[in-house]
């Protein structure tokens, strides 16, 4: 089934046809689709502030055009394939110096409003991660690797994948930031709230987590460590964002005493005393080491 579509322009400067596709109109199967980017005429708008009120008048206009009398009329000759080109051809003509519609064109896609949709979100539309409320925030990440990473490069095991079978009882595989054995065993693993991963993803990390902190302490002691001053660590900064779930997490992290759980959840700003606490133990080895000299 074969479409028709025509862009819609802004042409901030006829001389050297600088324009700005801000929507678009499609007549597919006698319906008429039509839409203008909010963006697009914002952004418009403020390019050419001596136009701004013109342009939204104009708007105005042709979308009153399409609604009150175009569609009703594609709708009585929808068969009519010249009928429907005609019309694209008609507004493409229509031309007050800025706001302009390109000469139709064909596209072999029936369209229905969702198809309409991702084809005016993927072709009109802002290029979204450009957005600033979409750039993701490295600090975090910045700070484990430049605080913890570097200075403990080849002291511990970094970046660390625990595999099961290296852990009696453990039933997974689980990668933490870093672990090392000085008679106790050290490990570390870092949760950036703020990343806006799923909500489900950071409970089952924690979760887990704590299954395997408890294995480790189990392995320990039956390996002639001491589990009591084994040091277990949640690195989790303050959550900044707007959801409550997120938000409540954080709350619940930070109530845990202790005594009651099998890590500290400590900030990013604590991380350094740890990493110092590691470097400087007596006898510290890698994780991986200690696994590989144990068997």
């Amino acid at each position: 089934m074969k479409s028709y579509y025509s862009i819609i322009r802004f042409v901030n400067n006829p001389l050297s046809k600088e324009n700005l596709a801000i929507g678009m109109i499609v007549i597919s199967n006698g319906n008429v689709f039509y839409k203008f980017s909010k963006d697009k005429v914002n952004l418009a708008q403020k390019i050419n502030r001596s136009n701004a009120n013109l342009l939204g008048y104009s708007i105005d206009k042709i979308s009153n055009f399409i609604d009150n009398q175009l569609k009703e009329e594609i709708s009585l000759f929808s068969r009519e394939v010249s009928v429907n080109l005609e019309y694209l051809n008609r507004l493409s003509i229509y031309n007050n110096g800025f706001f302009q519609f390109d000469k139709p064109s064909i596209i072999n896609i029936e369209f229905d409003k969702e198809k309409f949709s991702e084809f005016f979100g993927k072709y009109i539309e802002l290029n979204r991660k450009l957005s600033s409320k979409e750039v993701v925030d490295r600090s975090f990440e910045r700070t484990i690797n430049r605080v913890f990473y570097k200075p403990l490069q080849n002291v511990i095991d970094i970046e660390y994948k625990v595999k099961k079978e290296q852990v009696p009882g453990l039933f997974f595989d689980y990668l933490l930031d870093g672990i090392g054995v000085n008679g106790s065993i050290y490990t570390v693993k870092s949760l950036d709230l703020n990343a806006d991963k799923p909500i489900d993803n950071y409970r089952k990390d924690i979760s887990e987590l704590e299954s395997l902190n408890y294995r480790l302490d189990l392995f320990s002691k039956e390996n002639d460590l001491d589990s009591n001053a084994n040091n277990h660590y949640l690195v989790v900064d303050a959550y900044v964002g707007s959801k409550p779930s997120y938000q409540n997490l954080y709350d619940i992290l930070q109530d845990q005493n202790d005594n009651d759980y099998p890590y500290s959840v400590i900030s990013t700003n604590e991380l350094d005393s740890v990493t110092k606490d590691i470097k400087n133990s007596t006898s510290i080895m890698k994780f991986s080491d200690y696994i590989q000299d144990l068997y």
